[in-house]
């Protein structure tokens, strides 16, 4: 008797579900015959698809479940299943097309009011990466443009209708067409608080045509589009299996990417272990297959190790997004960098925006103080909370070597 072997999911709970192990095995371009000999034997298992699909709706990739199931064996599939996963399928692919015709129209826009716009994620990450944007679950549109023109832009976007529903300080999100589009206009890819180090020009310093549904537009280089989301995926925790698919279809279908430039960016932003955990993901979860040189390097980091077995212990448990495993995201980010300084600075920002060094009525009720001696609560607060959190802090400020 042949035995299939299982996924790579050495770094999942011991009691992950075969819905897991079957949604991990579809969620995928590219179908191995030994992985679709893995899913024709799940499928014969007694598979709860209301969790299924509820776990792949969750994780943003049910298009990539439906493609595969049809693709391999929908005969196995419960019919009204198959049925709801194709309805779902063509809803997206609907989606996709709406989203990349506005794209092309609001980058039109800003091209003949001389604005240079990038576009990133969505449907070009889909058509570029996944080779079909109706394969990417997408929402809304991000563009980029530089810090000079993002006033001139944002004023465009109200000209042309927008409403502005949340405007932050380095992007501004608009809604269109009675909220049925959203479009993020960014002047920065990614908050500088996950790329203090990466240059602001690093972005358009690396970008190559693409064709989009017939127009030529700016995409990111395969190098930068990789590295863009290994910092996005950072900056949530990696708590959606959708960001990881994400790193691995590039790595898919860019085989040839230039592996030195990645990691020597990632070392000189302070960014090593940020790339690495993003790397050993994509491998253990989806089999991502990496040059053997990259593989034995990050394999070699117990810290590395230490954060993929948190995420993957998460990923598929009922948690948000603000939190991974109990504790703010900030403290999950300190992990996920290699420089002291920058943990140092992480947390001062965790410190500074959750008011641990302002006095609340409990820090006054646990000690009382004559008001000539009220500036004492100032240290008293954050000796507190570091008491209360110290586990926490101890696991995520440790040092691995």
């Amino acid at each position: 008797m042949i035995v299939l072997p299982k996924i790579s999911t050495q770094q999942l709970p011991q009691s992950t579900s075969k819905e897991v192990e079957l949604l991990l095995c579809c969620a995928r371009t590219h179908i191995t015959p030994t992985i679709a000999a893995r899913i024709q034997k799940l499928l014969l298992e007694d598979i709860d698809w209301e969790y299924l699909m509820r776990i792949a709706q969750r994780h943003r990739v049910m298009p990539l479940l439906y493609h595969s199931l049809q693709s391999i064996s929908p005969e196995s599939v419960p019919l009204a299943k198959l049925n709801q996963l194709r309805k779902d399928f063509q809803a997206n692919l609907f989606r996709s097309i709406f989203l990349t015709q506005h794209l092309l129209k609001f980058l039109s826009l800003f091209e003949s009011n001389q604005i240079p716009a990038l576009p990133f994620k969505g449907s070009i990450l889909g058509a570029s990466a996944y080779g079909n944007f109706s394969l990417r679950q997408t929402r809304d549109l991000d563009i980029l443009v530089h810090k000079q023109h993002y006033q001139k832009a944002v004023d465009l976007l109200i000209a042309a209708g927008g409403e502005i529903c949340l405007d932050l300080p380095s992007e501004c999100h608009f809604l269109f067409y009675d909220r049925t589009l959203c479009i993020d206009l960014h002047c920065e890819i990614v908050p500088k608080d996950y790329s203090r180090s990466i240059s602001d020009n690093y972005w358009w310093e690396n970008l190559e045509p693409f064709d989009l549904a017939g127009e030529k537009v700016l995409n990111l280089s395969p190098e930068a589009c990789f590295f863009m989301l290994c910092l996005q995926g950072t900056k949530d925790c990696w708590y959606m299996l959708h960001r990881i698919c994400d790193v691995a279809e590039v790595i898919r279908t860019y085989p040839e990417m230039n592996w030195v430039q990645i990691m020597d960016q990632a070392n000189r932003g302070g960014c090593k272990r940020i790339v690495s955990v993003a790397l050993l993901l994509t491998k253990n979860l989806l089999e991502a297959s990496l040059p053997e040189e990259v593989l034995k390097e990050i394999e070699s980091d117990a810290a590395v190790k230490s954060v993929v077995e948190q995420v993957s212990k998460q990923l598929f448990c009922e948690t948000t997004e603000e939190k991974i495993e109990g504790v703010p995201k900030d403290l999950f980010h300190m992990s996920t960098r290699e420089r002291f300084k920058d943990r140092l600075q992480i947390l001062v920002s965790l410190l500074n925006t959750h008011g641990w060094f302002t006095p609340t009525e409990h820090d006054l009720e646990f000690l009382s103080l004559p008001k000539f001696f009220y500036f004492l609560y100032y240290l008293i607060r954050p000796i507190r909370l570091i008491g209360r959190y110290r586990l926490s802090l101890l696991q995520y400020l440790r040092i691995k070597k």
